[in-house]
């Protein structure tokens, strides 16, 4: 579609922006006249959004989405303008700085369009769609994402950040919006038509796709094959710049490592782990990790901080400790949760979104050092820690440092010896102190539920490897928050702050949390019942508003009247494909509660996505760790009884990766669950049984018999 698309655009609205032509604006166009008056707030003042909020005084006559924008569009037959962005988005600052609030361009703004700004983290189905037909007219995609649409929804036009102005290669906003606004006015029976193509190329383009391939253990390997073949054996990762974690994918490493026994899976996962660990793209000294980088080297990071990717990182690192015991990324996690804790936990229990990139106006301010800085703050110490962190003079970002591990690392531990960890937590906390008085990046404290979600899997993880019980009252304390806040009369809310909350239900949250309830069953033993009843609640609403008779699943319900399009997701992005957590999940909760029907609906939905997976394996890790988690060894691990050998037993399973089992305990066994039918504790003795393909092992009362057992597997 791209190129019709493309040609088919060109023509209609003869912009200058593709073919580097211009056109001169008539005199009627200069607009600063119909501009609202100095001081207004625009429809956003109401929302509860941060983003939104942050522009509810441009001179923009904003709406969010509703019915009130759409309906005044058609009533008024004018073209929609939508926005689509994030509180933590760099570039959306730098266009609404540039443009949004200039008055002569928000003059155009509001005579030609009605002006719709989306908070993507509050619509995800909104952004799929829009961003489906983004990439597809641009080949690239990205936030801000500029859309143009007709009346009743139809994208005709799209871009991401536009400058003020032309520049070499990039079309001014003030042009493309005078451009599309005349073309509208005199050429639109054509635009309309184009609208029409491209939304029925795009249809059918987001069509489920039909036919099923077989579901075998080769889309696994191949999947990670190609993947290995992507991988940056130099430094780390997958491609050049710039450089994304990718932990959907090193997780697929590990799994298919524990599969097959090849070594390379692992050594290709511990080299992007230990250069993130050690690069700029995390925090050195306050733990957690940027978004991306924008070189292939991990040093220069693009400095938001997001709930979602510190989630989905705490659980690799957590799985890569129980595989090498390497004690460094067990300090990742501890760090990255104790970050969360520190900076993105609200106080009735919450997780915020994400922490913006910039500060007073300047990307990475908060987080970058000059070495006078550091001389001054840790005095004698200020040597060795400059050439452990790569701090020098000159700097290595605009003329400052962005701490980083060096080649000098391990020789400047051997020279500290025994006083390293006690001189270098000091030194950590000294300057933590010093950058505490800085101006801090803004925080976007929006609570989204699906990616609570994954932040109750991240300190169940954590838990599980470090013990530190606060990260156990962390993921309690956001499950009973979401359980009486975010869950009314059988729906699961979208986003909260302040007490207020968004419409609309979505697979993510569904999926998302989920899976965090599982893992939350999994490790807090004293309340585990609690949470498996919400997750099977979570788990039967989702198959019925999500899923349809041939197991495809949907981003939304069906028959919304603000969707030109029923979205669906199937590749992994930045985040799982919610579809595929589902099938996880739905997985793990058959095997829990013996209830075939989850089984059932999880290999349905997974023939659905099988074509993908057979065309394009390397986009499915997530769904590829499903038919592992179906295809592997179906192991139980079952613990009965409440003395104290039961803390030890369950941190052994704890500690190793057992990507395939299950594990469920109980202080009596008489939970209404199969797992426990006929296995009780006997004369006040904690009892283990371990089954492995419906095999199990004699029942053991003591630790070492429960390790050789566990060894065994």
């Amino acid at each position: 579609m791209h190129n019709a698309a493309h040609l088919l655009l060109t023509f209609v609205l003869g912009l200058g922006a593709l073919n580097g032509c211009t056109r001169k604006e008539s005199k009627d166009t200069t607009m600063s006249e119909t501009a609202p008056e100095a001081g207004h707030r625009n429809r956003l003042q109401y929302e509860s959004s941060p983003y939104l909020l942050a522009h509810a005084d441009n001179p923009v006559d904003w709406y969010p989405w509703g019915e009130e924008a759409l309906q005044k569009a058609r009533e008024e037959n004018k073209p929609i303008f939508l926005s689509i962005g994030y509180a933590s988005c760099h570039w959306c600052h730098v266009m609404e700085r540039e443009s949004f609030e200039n008055e002569d361009i928000a003059a155009l703004m509001n005579k030609y369009f009605i002006n719709i700004k989306v908070d993507r983290e509050q619509r995800p189905d909104l952004d799929q769609i829009y961003m489906s037909f983004t990439t597809a007219l641009t080949g690239r995609g990205g936030w801000p994402m500029s859309v143009f649409l007709t009346p009743d929804l139809k994208p005709f036009f799209a871009g991401t950040y536009f400058p003020p102005d032309d520049r070499p290669g990039m079309p001014g906003f003030r042009r493309v919006l005078t451009e599309i606004g005349l073309a509208w006015e005199s050429e639109r029976d054509k635009i309309l038509e184009s609208a029409d193509y491209i939304h029925t190329e795009l249809s059918k383009r987001l069509a489920p796709t039909s036919g099923r391939a077989l579901l075998t253990a080769d889309m696994i390997k191949r999947g990670a094959q190609s993947l290995l073949q992507q991988f940056d054996q130099r430094f780390g990762g997958f491609g050049n710049r710039p450089k994304f974690p990718h932990p959907l994918e090193l997780s697929l490493f590990l799994r298919y490592y524990t599969r097959s026994g090849e070594l390379g899976y692992l050594q290709a996962a511990e080299k992007a782990l230990t250069a993130m660990a050690h690069g700029g793209v995390y925090d050195q000294l306050g733990g957690g990790f940027h978004r991306y980088s924008v070189d292939e080297r991990w040093l220069v990071p693009h400095f938001e901080k997001m709930l979602y990717d510190n989630s989905l990182l705490t659980c690799l690192y957590a799985d890569a400790y129980r595989i090498t015991g390497r004690d460094e990324y067990r300090t990742i996690v501890r760090r990255t949760l104790d970050f969360m804790l520190r900076e993105m936990t609200d106080e009735a229990g919450g997780f915020y979104s994400a922490l913006d990139a910039d500060s007073e106006g300047e990307e990475g301010k908060y987080y970058l050092w000059d070495k006078a800085e550091i001389d001054a703050v840790l005095g004698a110490d200020a040597e060795w820690f400059s050439r452990y962190y790569g701090v020098t003079d000159g700097g290595n970002f605009e003329g400052r440092n962005i701490l980083h591990v060096t080649a000098e690392a391990d020789r400047i531990r051997q020279e500290l010896g025994d006083d390293f960890t006690k001189r270098f937590e000091l030194a950590r906390r000294k300057l933590m102190t010093a950058r505490e008085k800085r101006v801090r990046p803004l925080t976007d404290d929006k609570v989204v539920t699906s990616w609570n979600g994954l932040a109750v899997s991240a300190f169940c993880y954590g838990y599980q490897v470090t013990g530190d019980e606060r990260y156990l009252q962390a993921a309690r304390r956001n499950a009973a928050f979401v359980q009486e806040t975010l869950y009314q009369d059988g729906r699961l809310i979208h986003s909260w702050r302040d007490g207020r909350h968004s419409e609309g239900r979505f697979l993510e949250d569904y999926a998302y949390y989920l899976r965090g309830l599982l893992d939350l069953y999994a490790t807090d033993l004293g309340e585990n019942d609690r949470w498996l009843t919400f997750a099977r609640s979570l788990a039967d609403s989702a198959v019925a508003l999500f899923m349809d008779d041939d197991g495809t699943l949907y981003l939304r319900e069906a028959d919304l009247p603000d969707l030109i399009m029923r979205p669906r997701d199937e590749v992994d992005g930045a985040l799982p494909a919610p579809g595929s957590v589902l099938i996880q999940s739905l997985l793990r909760l058959s095997r829990l509660t013996d209830d075939n029907r989850y089984m059932e609906l999880a290999q349905q939905a997974l023939r659905a996505v099988s074509p993908m997976m057979e065309r394009n394996p390397n986009a499915m890790s997530t769904a590829l760790a499903a038919l592992d988690y179906l295809l592997g060894d179906k192991i139980e691990i079952v613990i009965v009884g409440d003395s104290p050998v039961r803390t030890e037993m369950v941190t052994e399973v704890y500690r190793r990766y057992l990507p395939h089992a299950l594990l469920a305990v109980s202080a009596d066994g008489h939970e209404d669950l199969p797992l426990f039918e006929g296995r009780t504790a006997k004369d006040g003795q904690t009892v283990a049984y371990v089954c492995r393909n419906s095999v199990c092992r004699l029942p053991v009362s003591t630790l070492e018999e429960f390790r050789e057992q566990l060894d065994a597997l």
